[in-house]
């Protein structure tokens, strides 16, 4: 349906004449967009053709000639067609009212249905892999998130996937289909931070070599992911928050301001709530992020999702290297007793460095680990024996697919190769109770 929209906004746009074309969707509160062609059509005329129910006609307004018409179906108002031309365009615009009303009619349909597409419940956060309590109340934490229009604060370790969180946020929410925009504020010079965040008009400031958008407004209609939030300066920080508080934005270098709707996301690795006690973080900024708050656990405090995740890198790792080597027991074991500071982005470093190191096939053995990894495993080698390490890895799987499957056993057999007979001698054998499913934690 998306596409369908996108092809009626290029048509009229080019029976019209005009600058840019846009189908949103919403009330006469609220506007979401939906499809467009050319560049971007400032909300409020299609809110104000929503709240009034009939065509508005091209008018000039804010230095630019505009027109919406609204779209019913079912009996209410469903979304509005706008439309924008330059100030002093030839074209006539006699006509206009009626190709946009016409044309509203013809698209409500389609539009019905692709916001019936979007509303359609997904699988949230297929992205988040673990299986332990922790886990499970992260990923309900992302459904609240996604649910509602909020801003969202992330609070994390680095390398405890922060930025993963914020993604699978959007792929959950209604703004799916629209952009998600990351800036990793660590990396922005202060001189440049309003450049980044607002963009900028040619010969604003020497290098301005064109006009250039900035995230805010590549993010329109969709998220915008602001990573390591705490690491922006006070003159950033007041210049975010009046853009939260407004709405607007304002090129560097134009004194024209341009509406944006952009949900926030934000992630540190910092106490913002210390930062701003301290004075290095403003408070009214936090309160306009803090309102849904989500905080990612440490690898070290799950480390029974250790083996679902050395399983998951190991097989991205060996198939981006066409290798069909095996990780050995006792190197999984090794794995699962490391505190893993650097989180889960260095666990998979470990596994990608593996896989490029060790020979396409075989087993790979403890010896194979970093120095640090391989000491650890050595010095705990008394109280870890191979078939200790297997049977604890055993029993891990095994309830993770049963978690997975709900405590379906039928469908957890198949998941593990093995019959619902064998499945049964084997949870009798490791211990695991057919209530175990909900024991989460393994």
């Amino acid at each position: 349906e998306l596409v369908v929209l996108r092809d009626v906004c290029g048509r009229v746009r080019q029976q019209l004449h005009a600058a840019a074309v846009a189908i949103v969707a919403g009330g006469p509160r609220r506007c979401d967009p939906i499809a467009g062609d050319g560049g971007r059509v400032d909300g409020a005329v299609a809110e104000r053709a929503m709240a009034a129910g009939i065509t508005i006609a091209p008018h000039q307004h804010d230095g630019r000639v505009e027109a919406a018409a609204p779209i019913h179906y079912g009996g209410a108002i469903v979304g509005a067609l706008s439309a924008r031309w330059p100030i002093g365009s030839t074209y006539d615009l006699s006509r206009a009212s009626t190709v946009m009303t016409m044309t509203a009619a013809a698209a409500a349909p389609i539009l019905s249905a692709a916001l019936a597409h979007r509303q359609r419940p997904k699988p949230a956060a297929p992205e988040l892999i673990g299986t332990t309590t922790a886990m499970v109340e992260l990923k309900r934490g992302v459904e609240r998130a996604a649910s509602a229009p909020f801003a969202v604060l992330i609070e994390g370790e680095s390398g405890s996937g922060k930025e993963l969180v914020a993604q699978a946020i959007h792929r959950a929410s209604l703004r799916r289909d629209r952009p998600l925009r990351t800036l990793n504020c660590a990396a922005l010079p202060d001189d440049l931070v309003e450049a980044e965040l607002f963009g900028h008009v040619r010969g604003s400031f020497t290098g301005a070599v064109g006009d250039r958008t900035g995230v805010f407004e590549e993010a329109h209609g969709g998220t915008l992911f602001l990573d390591e939030i705490g690491e922006l300066s006070p003159r950033a920080q007041a210049k975010l928050l009046r853009v939260i508080q407004e709405g607007e934005i304002r090129r560097v270098g134009e004194n024209l301001s341009r509406r944006v709707d952009v949900r926030i996301v934000a992630a540190t690795n910092r106490d913002l709530r210390r930062e701003v006690e301290a004075g290095r973080f403003r408070v009214d900024l936090l309160y306009r992020l803090d309102v849904i708050r989500i905080a990612v656990p440490p690898l070290r405090e799950r480390a029974e999702d250790v083996p679902l995740l050395v399983d998951h890198f190991w097989r991205e790792a060996t198939s981006r290297v066409a290798s069909r080597a095996t990780l050995a027991a006792t190197t999984l074991a090794a794995l699962a007793r490391y505190h893993w500071p650097g989180n889960v982005r260095e666990l998979q470093n470990v596994l990608a460095s593996l896989a490029v190191r060790c020979g396409r096939r075989g087993v790979v053995g403890p010896s194979a680990l970093p120095p640090h990894l391989a000491q650890g495993s050595a010095a705990a080698a008394d109280k870890w024996r191979l078939d200790e390490a297997r049977r604890t890895f055993d029993e891990r799987f095994v309830r993770a697919a049963l978690v997975r499957s709900g405590g379906h056993r039928g469908r957890a057999a198949e998941e593990l190769g093995v019959t619902r007979q064998g499945l049964t001698k084997l949870m009798a054998r490791l211990g695991i109770s057919s209530s175990s499913p909900a024991r989460d934690t393994g």
